[in-house]
């Protein structure tokens, strides 16, 4: 799959111009009726392109012409589609299948169908009859069925997958069942198999015989699918093969030794020097056979300088999470049949201790030199700090505390020479205590996250659920329930919503969310919480000669996979800097769908403020997506780009704001004008580190004392706005405070974007020609911290610490509704793009 895309800054050089227009109405009878042929005429020649260039590809291959194409049909919302018309038996046009989506717009209505080579005119035809109203009224069927159509797109696998789980990642080998059509028209059991054989998937022999399809299973990756169009041909449908597994915690120890065996056959492992996570934690017993590969006995420390550095025999938290951190839930491995590339290794440094608690006042100074000291023992290597030790206590505000600013001070390197910037990610802290006292979800939101996990320049991770099956079959497992709905907040997490408003530019934690495990509860029986292993993930064992795999949860677990992604996101771009990989981690994140339609929630509506608020203080930015941290789509392209920006001008003690910097972005423009109907998404993260300055003074409304020191923000260009109005508004802005959200198609807005610490998000919604126009940002100084308006001597560090710059990586994606080329656009537009760096900057005056 694409990388992501490295883009330079550059001097404003894309024309503008204002949005097309708002959506059509929705209405059965047209109210435009021309503008509507027009839409459908440029979506069938887009198709018809499509056709003619696939046949020229197969002439030169000296392949048939006998092939079609999958169309995706989809209704405006609300309305049904009369699919029925859509089907034309004599001219081999079929119906594939059907989906229903909920949208905050409303229910919409998906179809599929296949059109063979040269039968387009077909569709066409039922479009011109349309259009001239005495032809449509010899020909009722017409209206219902075109009157209703939103899009009409060529689709692939994507329109055939009708499982309520997403599509698989595109490599690795999954298994998928398959349902293959059965028509007079062609043996396509026979093309599929050939096609297969060809592509080296396995097909078992085992065939489900129904009416219309004929459904077996294929051990095969999404993208193999994906390359042959005679395969998709061949279907109809296309879902998550579902295998009737063994819990692997339900087998004894030396069978769950067994599943290891093979697991260790298939895994291809890094190399001494590849990225790692390293735990802060209670020590890792290495012995375990899937963790000794990874872990080398000389990145494994300690802060109690002894020789001991194996998991505490009390608390053996560090061994479950070192699993976690390596592999992700051990399910995933175990169950698959695919070489497994192992992309990180592993280190440890022993934290806590039974019988030798530090000091509360220590915890920031010990756990800044468990950091200090795994990077000067191998500086060369790239790594992620993981931490899921917590302290509980009142943290009405989020206010810094000694703990969170030692992570603020070890993440931006501040002190320290070069000043080298790492990347951190602390658990949220959990809810305990699942008896009389708890409720869900009121428990989650009346215990705020904990110390260290609101520090500004770290990821906060807490924790969400998928498992919601009770596999376990025995009586107590069968009276119960689980607690939290898919998607729902895990009944082991905290959030902020505790927290009271505080500052208006202090964060919302936490930044994302992962699998953090379930609750069974009793149905007859009042509080009587149950934890069953289904319900939570799988990890390796402390005590590995017993038991090797052992279920392990709550924000502990979620944090660990967190880190493992970002480990793989420095794998995969090892000359990344640490804000990329922070910002590509959160940027990969979404906000579950079921999550928004339970909660009411549509953010790119108006009226929205509030409800987007609580949900990013319980959610954070969403649910991390590995394949989008990790790779790009045609349709679905992440850029980003690295840079300094010097915040400050003038005198020590009375700075001035200095520069902004305008970012002409390398846009698919002539592209998504062509498409200007397609919904498309932009998203935007902008990731800095600040350097922290803590004290009760800086919780205050004055600057001087600003626990920041600098504040970054980022301002997209309007689509409705010309450049020189936009870069006009940006020199009189001198502070922006007072910005009011006026475009309610992004979902933070930019009153909350301030609310995001030194990581800022927002993601917009609307149409290709509105974002065609919004191809430029601004990268600014939103406010004065502590930098700006204090004065220190020449023997002090801080000494003109307002001349300094600061780095920063902005990332955008877009992400289309349509399968449009974005990709390959906006690389050719990087590649065509002649380097300025200094022709990028304008200086505020």
């Amino acid at each position: 799959m694409p990388e992501h895309l490295r883009f330079s800054i550059q001097a404003e050089r894309f024309q503008y111009s204002g949005p097309t227009g708002g959506p059509s109405p929705k209405l059965k009878e047209r109210a435009n009726r021309e503008s509507f042929v027009t839409s459908m005429r440029r979506q069938l020649k887009a198709v018809e392109q499509k056709f003619e260039l696939i046949e020229t590809k197969r002439q030169s291959n000296q392949q048939p012409s006998e092939f079609g194409l999958i169309l995706n049909v989809e209704s405006e919302p609300d309305y049904e589609l009369k699919f029925e018309s859509l089907e034309d038996q004599r001219a081999g046009i079929s119906l594939l299948n059907l989906r229903h989506e909920s949208t905050p717009a409303g229910e919409v209505t998906k179809a599929a169908i296949f059109v063979p080579f040269g039968k387009l005119e077909t569709i066409k035809k039922k479009v011109e009859d349309y259009a001239d109203p005495q032809k449509d009224k010899k020909n009722r069927s017409n209206a219902p069925l075109l009157n209703n159509i939103h899009t009409i797109a060529v689709a692939a696998l994507e329109a055939l997958w009708t499982d309520p789980d997403p599509m698989p990642a595109a490599d690795g080998l999954v298994w998928f069942e398959l349902w293959i059509r059965r028509d007079n028209r062609r043996d396509w059991k026979s093309q599929l198999l050939s096609e297969c054989q060809r592509l080296e998937i396995e097909v078992p022999d085992q065939v489900l015989t129904f009416p219309d399809h004929l459904v077996v299973i294929a051990n095969a990756s999404r993208s193999q699918l994906e390359s042959s169009l005679d395969l998709l041909n061949c279907l109809s449908e296309a879902r998550k093969a579902r295998p009737c597994s063994v819990g692997l915690t339900d087998l004894s120890g030396l069978e769950q030794e067994e599943w290891i065996d093979e697991a260790l056959d298939r895994i291809t492992w890094p190399d001494e020097m590849a990225p790692a996570v390293c735990l802060l934690d209670t020590g890792v017993n290495r012995g375990h056979a899937l963790i000794e590969p990874l872990l080398s006995t000389g990145d494994m420390d300690t802060v109690f300088g002894e020789e001991d550095t194996s998991d505490d025999i009390q608390r053996k938290h560090g061994t479950p999470m070192a699993g976690l951190a390596a592999y992700g839930d051990i399910r995933t491995l175990m169950l698959s049949s695919a070489t497994w590339r192992q992309l990180h290794r592993l280190e440890s440094v022993k934290l806590i201790k039974s019988g030798s608690p530090h000091k509360p006042e220590n915890y920031g100074y010990v756990t800044q030199q468990a950091i200090y000291g795994r990077d000067a023992a191998n500086s060369s290597r790239a790594r992620v700090f993981c931490m899921a030790v917590t302290s509980s206590g009142p943290n009405s505000f989020g206010n810094p505390s000694s703990w969170s600013t030692a992570l603020d001070i070890a993440a931006s390197g501040a002190g320290e020479e070069g000043q080298p910037r790492r990347v951190i990610l602390v658990s949220a802290g959990n809810t305990d205590h699942h008896d009389e006292t708890f409720t869900y979800p009121q428990s989650i939101e009346q215990n705020p996250v904990e110390d260290p996990a609101h520090a500004w320049n770290i990821i906060t991770v807490g924790a969400i659920t998928q498992r919601t099956n009770i596999e376990e079959d025995d009586d107590e497992a069968t009276r119960c329930n689980p607690v939290a709905e898919k998607y729902g907040l895990s009944p082991f997490t905290r959030s902020s919503l505790a927290w009271t408003e505080g500052r208006k530019d202090w964060p919302i934690k936490p930044d994302i969310v992962m699998e953090g495990g379930n609750l069974g509860k009793h149905r007859d029986l009042e509080h009587n919480y149950q934890s069953f292993a289904s319900l939570q993930p799988l990890t390796t064992a402390s005590d590995f000669a017993l038991r090797p795999i052992i279920p392990f949860n709550a924000t502990s677990a979620a944090t660990a996979q967190a880190s493992r992604v970002a480990a793989q996101i420095f794998a995969r771009y090892p000359d990344l800097q640490p804000e990329t990989v922070r910002g590509l981690l959160v940027h990969s994140a979404r906000w579950p769908e079921e999550v928004l339609q339970r909660e009411g929630i549509d953010p790119h509506k108006s009226g929205q403020t509030e409800k987007v608020k609580r949900l990013m203080r319980s959610y954070g930015f969403g649910i991390v997506d590995e394949q989008r941290a990790l790779e790009s789509l045609g349709n679905a392209t992440t850029i980003f780009t690295e840079n300094e920006i010097t915040p400050y001008r003038g005198e020590a003690g009375k700075a001035s704001l200095n520069e902004c910097h305008l970012i002409s972005l390398p846009w698919p423009k002539q592209l998504l004008q062509a498409h200007d109907d397609v919904t498309c998404t932009l998203r935007v993260t902008l990731s800095y580190f600040i350097q922290p300055n803590p004290g009760t003074r800086g919780f205050e409304t004055g600057q001087k004392y600003r626990y920041a020191s600098h504040l970054l923000g980022f301002k997209p260009k309007p689509a409705s706005q010309p450049l020189d109005e936009f870069r006009s508004r940006l020199h009189a802005d001198e502070e922006t405070q007072g910005e009011s959200r006026t475009d309610p198609g992004w979902a933070v807005g930019a009153t909350n974007r301030g609310k995001a610490g030194s990581l800022v998000q927002d993601v917009w919604k609307g149409s290709a020609a509105e974002l065609a126009s919004m191809d430029a940002i601004a990268v600014y100084p939103r406010a004065k911290g502590w930098w700006a308006l204090r004065k220190f001597k020449e023997d002090r560090e801080e000494h003109d610490c307002h001349l300094r710059s600061v780095p920063y990586s902005l990332i955008i994606s877009i992400e289309t509704e349509a399968n449009l080329p974005i990709y390959q656009e906006i690389s050719n537009a990087i590649e065509n793009i002649s380097i300025d760096p200094d022709a990028n900057i304008e200086i505020s005056q």
